[in-house]
């Protein structure tokens, strides 16, 4: 049996919850954290395991998630991997090799690193089929020859790492595929501009899938302008895009909101050319106080969105309303930024009050059992981490331990694993700590964790 010590933490603060739901996603689609009944792996024989991704070490490292310790199982990586994402079954774990330039796929069942897909740049933003037979990543300085503008959207194959395609695509960034897999939203790293990438047609010029860029505007016919879009969620039949605007966070000059865009409007040209202008109707555009990242529920039909209405690390106080010390006795602030939770019904077309949360540029949303863990980078004095109860209440933990990169249940106990300040952690579902009796500490510096059971 193991042993574990308890420390009962108060947490603190309220705030009205307008809803919840459950379900990871990525900027793209929802995902699982894996399943299955294999309980004995070829190579850690684990019946339950999670990954942490080493950062310095650039590899993977197991948790043995029964009995919450560290094992000596490695998995090279790319150079320095931070977040991991799942396929959509949950078979494979992508990670994100941010000093490579490159994309490691991690076969769950197999527990091998099938391939390290170099993606000719780094990416933060990449999608993945259904039947892993394909993904595509934004690449914003992929190289296109000494006269051209770098970036492209990149097509590889996850489970064998070749490549296939790359559209040429000046300082892409962020892209979001339909449930059909079909198409993409693209939006660049420079301007408010929104894409339409064609997955099924091929430009006759380029020999690739054509892109457009697409003129907006609400039923009455007046333009809808979008503010540094950062990420793209689709309905269930793909017929509607949902659209985040990070707006002032990001640069742009307009506040943040969530755009739901009529993709059943958008036609494509009978002849295919690249640049061609096309338009779409919007059906609603939702006020929110911070939309740097996201997460749907298809089931429940919601869309749980958390950010800043500041620039980045543009106010030097921190927030007093969350506890933190006056700007006079902090040596100048903390550089951080205010935070925000906002849920969006889809179904009934209506957002709720933005509900205060943690300080910190937004990294994830976990849903737990119906509790929303928020995690932030940079949040200054105060803990990364706030815990959105179905309740009512937004609460910070009490404790500060730097960035918060990663956050996973582990299904079979219950726990909660995350990485702050680049320490493995592990909590209960109330957040209190737990202490586990074997060793759980990280040689060289945590990034992400996921359970893959």
């Amino acid at each position: 049996m193991k042993k574990r010590a308890l420390l009962f933490i108060a947490l603190s603060g309220a705030m009205l919850l307008a809803g919840c739901g459950n379900s990871d996603t990525t900027s793209q689609t929802t995902f699982n954290n894996g399943s299955g009944n294999q309980p004995f792996k070829p190579t850690t024989h684990l019946a339950h395991r999670s990954l942490i991704t080493n950062y310095y070490a650039g590899q993977l490292q197991v948790m043995d998630a029964y009995e919450d310790k560290l094992t000596t199982f490695t998995f090279a990586t790319g150079a320095q991997p931070t977040y991991m994402q799942p396929s959509p079954d949950g078979t494979l774990t992508l990670v994100n090799n941010t000093g490579g330039g490159s994309i490691s796929s991690f076969n769950n069942n197999l527990e091998s690193v099938k391939a390290t897909i170099a993606l000719g740049g780094y990416t933060e933003s990449f999608v993945t089929s259904v039947s892993n037979k394909f993904g595509f990543a934004a690449v914003p300085d992929y190289p296109n020859g000494t006269y051209r503008t770098p970036g492209a959207i990149v097509r590889f194959n996850p489970t064998d790492g070749s490549l296939n395609t790359q559209i040429q695509f000046p300082n892409v960034r962020y892209i979001g595929m339909d449930a059909a897999e079909k198409h993409l939203l693209a939006f660049t790293q420079s301007d408010d501009s929104v894409n339409w990438v064609d997955l099924t047609n091929t430009d006759p010029t380029t020999e690739v899938p054509p892109y457009y860029p697409v003129t907006l505007s609400d039923a009455s016919g007046t333009p809808v302008l979008l503010s540094r879009p950062i990420a793209a969620f689709f309905s269930s039949d793909s017929s509607k895009a949902y659209v985040l605007n990070c707006g002032f966070e990001c640069g742009g000059t307009q506040a943040p909101s969530v755009t739901e865009i009529d993709a059943t409007t958008i036609t494509t040209p009978a002849s295919v050319a690249t640049g061609t202008g096309i338009t779409a109707k919007v059906i609603n555009t939702w006020p929110v106080k911070g939309a740097r990242h996201g997460l749907i529920d298809l089931t429940a039909n919601k869309l749980y969105v958390a950010g800043s209405t500041t620039t980045s690390i543009a106010n030097d106080c921190p927030f007093a309303d969350l506890g933190t010390p006056a700007c006079a006795t902090n040596n100048g602030g903390n550089n951080v930024q205010d935070g925000y939770f906002t849920v969006i019904d889809l179904a009934a077309g209506t957002a709720g009050t933005s509900i205060r949360v943690g300080n910190g540029i937004k990294r994830w949303i976990r849903n737990i059992n119906g509790v929303f863990w928020v995690a932030s980078l940079n949040c200054g004095v105060q803990s990364c981490i706030t815990m959105v109860n179905a309740s009512g209440t937004a609460n910070v933990l009490p404790t500060a331990n730097g960035d918060a990169t990663g956050i996973s249940l582990s299904v079979n106990s219950g726990e909660v694993y995350t990485i702050e300040g680049g320490e493995f952690r592990i909590y209960d579902q109330k957040a209190n700590p737990i202490s586990s009796q074997y060793n759980t500490d990280v040689k060289g510096q945590a990034s992400d964790v996921l359970y893959i059971d």
